[in-house]
């Protein structure tokens, strides 16, 4: 199986969105871009009744996350976490599990801190990865840039928003498609 040239299946995935808190997003580059798609990852699961799952680093510490991100969805699913990797966390490892998908859209923060360490986890544990590059992030561009790079080497798929997105319509012309061209076009 070449994990690069497979395509996306909506019934086998879920979208983990990992520890975007103000304090720690402020700092980030291209924190506005990913905020922006971010929100078009959650539009585009809940087309596709893709379940999503929202982790908080050290809540008490750090607040929790980004307001306007958990408003998209009805009932966020919202882990607090002390560890950089999610599936270290028994919770949210659990629920992973539990899901019976084993594709994981990631998306948030830091790229070489809690997305390298939750994505090359879920490696290991055979679930196939998929990284939106730009709904990624961290406080410098070489970390995000060597956190992205280390993931593609541990044999994640480097993608984007975008691609994401269009990998999962799968063709033009369905109901699904007109949908979602509105959120496409804010891209």
């Amino acid at each position: 199986m070449n994990v690069y040239s497979d395509f996306l299946v909506r019934q086998d995935c879920i979208l983990l969105l990992v520890d975007i808190q103000k304090v720690m997003l402020d700092p980030c580059v291209e924190a506005d871009q990913v905020r922006k798609n971010v929100a078009a990852l959650i539009d585009i699961a809940k087309l596709f009744e893709i379940p999503v799952m929202f982790s908080v680093h050290n809540a008490e510490k750090l607040g929790g996350f980004l307001s306007e991100l958990l408003e998209r969805v009805s009932e966020p699913n919202i882990f607090k976490k002390l560890e950089f990797s999610c599936f270290e966390n028994e919770s949210i490892s659990r629920a992973m599990q539990e899901s019976g998908r084993r594709t994981v859209l990631l998306a948030g923060l830091e790229t070489h801190v809690c997305i390298f360490h939750s994505g090359a986890h879920a490696l290991r544990w055979g679930y196939r990865v998929h990284v939106a590059a730009d709904a990624v992030t961290s406080r410098s561009r070489i970390n995000r840039e060597i956190g992205l790079r280390r993931l593609e080497r541990a044999g994640a798929v480097i993608s984007s928003t975008e691609m994401i997105i269009f990998e999962l319509l799968n063709r033009a012309g369905t109901s699904e498609f007109r949908a979602a061209l509105p959120l496409l076009k804010t891209l």
